[in-house]
């Protein structure tokens, strides 16, 4: 459970993980095995607030698709 206030937790079924190959430099090995780490967080699906569901949807952020999916790509401390 990841805790966002008192008042407002998500759930892990609600956070998706995936190991995905990451860009760029890195190595021999790099570009071969999965280092990177895509989240995926769908904010219509989710037990948020209407209240909260609406702020993040209105955001002019390129980091949330048109369907209302927070997609996150960590790639910067690879091995």
């Amino acid at each position: 459970m990841l805790i966002i206030s008192n008042t407002v937790t998500i759930d892990e079924w609600e956070l998706d993980f995936s190991a995905i190959r990451s860009q760029g430099a890195g190595g021999q090995n790099v570009n071969k095995v999965a280092t990177a780490i895509h989240l995926r967080f769908d904010i219509n699906r989710s037990k948020l607030p209407d209240f909260h569901k609406q702020r993040l949807l209105n955001l002019n952020d390129s980091r949330i698709t048109k369907e209302g999916v927070i997609v996150i790509k960590s790639q910067s401390h690879r091995t």
